[in-house]
């Protein structure tokens, strides 16, 4: 099924037999993003790291501003620090506790924008 990512319109008014059709006309749809996260181990020991990669993918028409990332760094883990990118680049996130955010400026119409970082594992208890 596909997504609908405008909406297109267009009049017409018959006169004398003759069917006049309208410019058309469109509205492009502000849609929410999709998120998915993996992590590249299903298993890990203390000391080890964990890789997360986010995907937020842009399914609109329309270029999104200022998207705002956010993640927790689950517990029993701690974030490993410059191990943050942005589509393959490296940034600076906000660290608040466990709490890291970061303002993506610009994901362009249909595109993903990744992010990544690290935590190592150091157990702990529930």
């Amino acid at each position: 099924m596909a997504i609908i990512t405008s909406i297109n319109n267009v009049a017409s008014a018959s006169f004398n037999g003759n069917t006049i059709e309208s410019n058309n006309v469109t509205t492009q749809l502000e849609l929410d993003p999709t998120v998915t996260k993996s992590v590249d181990k299903a298993t890990a020991a203390i000391g080890e790291v964990l890789t997360y990669s986010i995907e937020i993918a842009n399914i609109s028409e329309l270029a999104m501003s200022n998207v705002v990332f956010s993640d927790s760094v689950p517990v029993g883990s701690n974030y490993i620090t410059n191990s943050f990118t942005v589509n393959g680049t490296s940034a600076t996130p906000t660290v608040t506790g466990s709490t890291l955010s970061y303002n993506i400026q610009n994901i362009p119409a249909s595109s993903t924008a990744t992010v990544s970082f690290q935590a190592i594992v150091i157990g702990g208890e529930v």
